[in-house]
């Protein structure tokens, strides 16, 4: 089988690398905090310890688990995000202070709702950016419509969408503050979280059958990770962090 090395008891080759650099399955199981019993029963690097296993072997986690080069360097860009969010915090001077916000469409809070200000420039610079990207302004954003024509978003609603994805998957704001401000429910702000990941990553290949995924009951095609987004976040990161 391909990445097996041939008498290493099954061991795909990033294991074996990674039990090599560590100097034996001890001293590996050690700096994953798992019993050497369990490492020495593996077949490959399971995917929540591979960071753990580079660390205590000093081999890189993308030869540890290349087949999960594209989850490796997500969950390194998310790193850099929650770098870039504690930059902005410090810049902006707005941790840990609130204010009182009120929204002609924040219907659940119809007298203002108590907010931090530290989410609030999250929406904002999200709003922002998003205004830029796609030649809007930022009441456009705010105003669109709730509701789609014929199903098919308008390029103001697209517009929300994406800035509510990018508050709450990069600037780590709760998904019930960005409904409030927006006025739109949560399950709306969820729903446009879980489709910008879904995009910009791509499908688990682990999760895959015959090259198809399960969703909403149904099989379809694998999609591939959009580098389009990527390149977008980045440089809202980079905004957030004061690159740019």
């Amino acid at each position: 089988m391909r990445g097996v090395i041939e008498g290493s008891k099954g061991r795909e080759a990033g294991l074996v690398l990674a039990i090599d650099g560590a100097r034996g399955v001890r001293p590996l199981a050690r700096g994953v905090g798992r019993p050497a019993s369990c490492v020495s029963r593996w077949r490959k690097v399971p995917r929540e310890l591979v960071f753990k296993a580079a660390l205590a072997s000093g081999v890189p986690a993308e030869e540890i688990r290349p087949d999960l080069a594209g989850w490796i360097k997500a969950a390194r860009e998310r790193e850099w995000m929650d770098r870039a969010r504690a930059r902005f915090a410090i810049r902006s001077g707005f941790d840990g202070a609130t204010a009182k916000v009120k929204s002609a469409r924040d219907h659940a809070a119809p007298d203002g709702r108590t907010m931090d200000l530290l989410d609030l420039g999250l929406i904002t610079a999200a709003m922002r950016f998003v205004a830029s990207e796609r030649g809007l302004t930022v009441g456009a954003i705010i105003g669109a419509a709730r509701g789609g024509a014929g199903g098919s978003p308008t390029p103001e609603q697209s517009a929300r969408s994406w800035a509510m994805a990018l508050a709450v998957n990069v600037g780590r704001v709760n998904s019930e503050t960005v409904a409030g401000l927006m006025g739109v429910t949560r399950q709306a702000v969820d729903n446009a979280a879980e489709r910008y990941l879904r995009a910009r990553d791509g499908d688990d290949v682990e999760e895959a059958e015959a090259g198809k995924v399960m969703e909403r009951g149904r099989a379809r095609r694998i999609k591939e990770a959009d580098p389009a987004l990527w390149d977008a976040e980045r440089r809202f990161v980079g905004q957030l962090a004061g690159d740019a």
